[in-house]
């Protein structure tokens, strides 16, 4: 297929591009400003867009067969960006690049929901329910097939890799690998047809971490989550004492949520492979290996 990416400059558009044009998709950028002209940007064809106010999208979107849209004020920019700023980007946006896909006759969108639809009684998870109410507008009137994709919180992590990384797959967060992959299992199952008399798909997926427990797994956390952890993830006290990793006094499942296993997703990662990393960086270089460790998004 050929796709149009807006925002195709986020961490999430870097991240796809190379995993995309693997697949064999044809991919066409757009971002505000222009990308530069290095990895994985080089050679693809790049559309100037503002989609706060459409300038440009048609354009961009002619000849293309899916629109994966992925711009958004998220919620680490919620003390900088006002209501206006949030609206114009997440709402805005998003009716107008629908708007650019009703005209270039495109009826496949994939667009980066949130967790943070579940709150949406802040200005950034109400711009996510409106987003998502726009897929649904657009399905029924225009028969737009889309996919919905919630990724949980994924902030760059910055130099603590063993808390904003490791201890936050305890706590709701998601390794972006997971996030990325959720995003290509969209666009492969949008590659395929409908039956000639099904109805256009809406579907939402929730980018999750797996779960390496069960409900019953759970039991005496609270109590005791070092000893509990330990029961869990054998061997893991040693690293949770030598490396400060902040236990959470409380887990709960991950549900990645029925429109997960029509697209065919299923995360991968989850504490316990983060756990399997740092053994690997302390065993072959210590504290020094494994504070060194930088966020690569």
């Amino acid at each position: 297929m050929r796709i149009l990416i807006t925002g195709a400059g986020s961490n999430i558009g870097k991240g796809l591009i190379p995993r995309l044009i693997a697949a064999g998709h044809e991919l066409v950028l757009s971002d505000l400003n222009k990308l530069p002209d290095t990895a994985p940007f080089a050679g693809l064809p790049f559309a100037p867009c503002d989609v706060q106010v459409g300038f440009g999208l048609e354009r961009a979107a002619e000849g293309c067969d899916l629109v994966l849209h992925l711009p958004a004020w998220h919620g680490i920019h919620s003390g900088s960006k006002t209501e206006v700023d949030f609206w114009r980007l997440n709402v805005d946006g998003t009716f107008w690049a629908f708007q650019a896909a009703k005209a270039a006759g495109i009826t496949r969108f994939v667009f980066l929901s949130s967790q943070a639809w579940h709150g949406h009684y802040d200005k950034y998870g109400f711009t996510k329910r409106i987003g998502e109410e726009l897929c649904e507008y657009h399905r029924r009137g225009s028969g737009i097939r889309y996919v919905a994709i919630r990724p949980a919180d994924l902030t760059p992590w910055g130099t603590d890799w063993v808390n904003r990384y490791g201890a936050r797959l305890l706590r709701g967060g998601v390794d972006r690998e997971d996030v990325l992959d959720c995003v290509v299992a969209a666009v492969g199952h949008l590659a395929h047809p409908l039956p000639g008399s099904a109805e256009p798909e809406g579907i939402v997926a929730n980018a999750v971490r797996a779960n390496a427990f069960t409900a019953a797994d759970l039991d005496g956390w609270e109590d005791d989550p070092l000893a509990a952890c330990e029961r869990l993830f054998p061997g893991s006290r040693i690293l949770v004492e030598k490396y400060g990793i902040l236990l959470p006094g409380k887990l709960s499942l991950s549900d990645a949520g029925e429109g997960a296993a029509v697209i065919g997703y299923a995360p991968k990662r989850h504490f316990g492979t983060f756990l399997e990393a740092l053994k690997r960086l302390d065993r072959q270089g210590g504290p020094d290996a494994v504070r060194a460790v930088r966020c690569h998004y």
